[in-house]
């Protein structure tokens, strides 16, 4: 069946000239490019004696494999096998023809990016690969941090805009043209890591005056990291690359009646907050606390592991859920604590209209209520 559509998809590209069906002119279409192509029967359309005409590209691709279109003229019984035929042996052509191009072009390839890596300077090569197809630069801010960017490069380079990927944190939009070098792709990449500055120091400042529980290895492009704020507490924030001095999103993590206060605090004083400043210095005075610090504890004393399972780490979520019974205050991961629920006949569930599935039961330690909830994804 899927050979007789792709027949008649081919069919349908090539149309009949006359009502003897003995023309047919149109395209045939290959690896994304087309061809025009014209097929001539004699009166009693036998193959054998057909006459194909073909754009002059195509000729060319085809030219060292006429002897086996002709072969395949002889077996074919009809015009809709013998156009599938034929299209098996185009595809071959073009790809072939393709790679036959990319080889051609290599060593011009090779000799361009020598000579823009040059430009560029060797220092600010990390990395490249054999082929030459991926080139990894780097760039040094005035805060001495380093900034890589890998640029995929393609047999059409620099007549394409090249793939690229980087470590910042907001969209990098390349302008390009094909006069332009691996040295236009850097002096554009330093004009965006330069606009990061005040980002990543208000981030720099959080990692090395706090203890960051989430990301364990935070890198660059980054926004995101969730502080210790005590035993089994801690706030997650957001941070916007483009206003990195302006209130981020915060999201509170633990047992009630750690957090409400500090959430409270937060709350009717967030007229306060003082772009002037920076995040760190703003969320302490916000919540009033001075949050626990490098120099003053140790990030084990936050690192509690989940009551359930034993890990503190499980598929990159740490716990935190905290049983809100003061004499217990076990931690959890959400996820450990909702299968141990749903295990109990006595626990109730429900679905809430933000896409979470709760569950009420009691705490494994304890017995006294508690609630998990997991995202329904």
């Amino acid at each position: 069946m899927a050979e007789d559509t792709n027949s008649m998809n081919i069919c349908q590209l090539l149309i009949p000239q006359n009502k003897r069906r003995t023309i047919y002119d149109g395209f045939i279409e290959s690896l994304g490019q087309e061809f025009h192509l014209k097929i001539e029967l004699p009166p009693n359309r036998d193959l054998k004696y057909c006459r194909i005409h073909c754009d002059v590209n195509l000729m060319n691709i085809l030219r060292g494999y006429l002897p086996i279109i002709k072969t395949r003229l002889q077996q074919c019984s009809s015009i809709p096998t013998f156009l599938e035929e034929l299209k098996s042996i185009v595809d071959l052509a073009v790809k072939q023809n393709k790679e036959l191009q990319a080889l051609n072009t290599a060593p011009y390839l090779y000799e361009k990016l020598i000579q823009e890596i040059a430009l560029v300077k060797w220092d600010k090569v990390v990395e490249i690969d054999e082929s030459f197809k991926k080139v990894k630069l780097k760039t040094v801010d005035g805060a001495e941090r380093e900034h890589y960017i890998t640029v995929h490069i393609s047999s059409q380079y620099p007549n394409e805009i090249p793939e690229f990927s980087t470590d910042l944190p907001s969209e990098f939009i390349l302008q390009w043209n094909n006069s332009m070098t691996l040295a236009d792709v850097l002096k554009q990449f330093d004009k965006v890591v330069e606009r990061h500055q005040i980002f990543w120091n208000c981030l720099d400042e959080i990692d090395r005056s706090t203890w960051v529980l989430e990301p364990e290895n935070p890198c660059r492009k980054d926004n995101a990291r969730r502080i210790a704020l005590g035993n089994n507490s801690s706030v997650q924030i957001i941070v916007n690359p483009l206003h990195p001095t302006h209130l981020p999103e915060c999201r509170f993590l633990g047992a009630d009646k750690v957090v409400k206060p500090l959430r409270d605090n937060m709350n009717k004083s967030v007229h306060l907050w003082n772009t002037a400043h920076s995040t760190l210095h703003n969320l302490q005075a916000l919540m009033e606390i001075t949050f626990p610090s490098q120099i003053s504890s140790k990030k084990e004393d936050f690192c509690l592991e989940c009551s359930i399972c034993y890990l503190y780490r499980l598929e990159g979520e740490i716990p935190d859920k905290v049983c809100e019974f003061p004499a217990c205050s076990k931690p959890f991961h959400q996820a450990c604590l909702y299968e141990w629920l749903r295990s109990l006949p006595t626990s109730n569930q429900s679905l809430s209209k933000y896409g979470f599935k709760n569950i009420y039961g009691e705490c494994p330690y304890c017995s006294q209520p508690i609630t998990a909830r997991l995202e329904d994804k």
